[in-house]
């Protein structure tokens, strides 16, 4: 059987993408948010994810229930229960079940 080049290309994009993915999986997420996610998107999803986190802190301490390492702990767990929700939102059940072990 003969491949063209231009096949033979495609395969040898496609089984980079697998090796680079395979080898560092942080890396290639960073790779794909910085080339192909809109940073106007990114920086709203920081900007927000920062906004509940202080907004959980700051009630936890105001309410006078926490101290302010509990507060910080409580702001956090309630951030990855949003991330988990938004995941889940979008049918990625695997995800959601990731983030939600780290709250157990």
């Amino acid at each position: 059987m003969k491949i063209t080049k231009r096949q033979l290309r495609r395969i040898i994009k496609e089984e980079k993408q697998k090796l680079l993915i395979e080898m560092n999986p942080i890396a290639n997420a960073e790779r794909n948010l910085g080339g192909l996610a809109s940073v106007s998107t990114t920086e709203a999803i920081t900007n927000g994810i920062l906004d509940l986190l202080q907004g959980v802190e700051m009630a936890a301490v105001e309410e006078g229930d926490m101290e302010e390492d509990e507060a910080e702990a409580a702001a956090r767990g309630a951030a990855i229960l949003a991330v988990a929700q938004a995941f889940q939102s979008a049918g990625l059940m695997d995800v959601y079940a990731g983030l939600t072990r780290m709250l157990r």
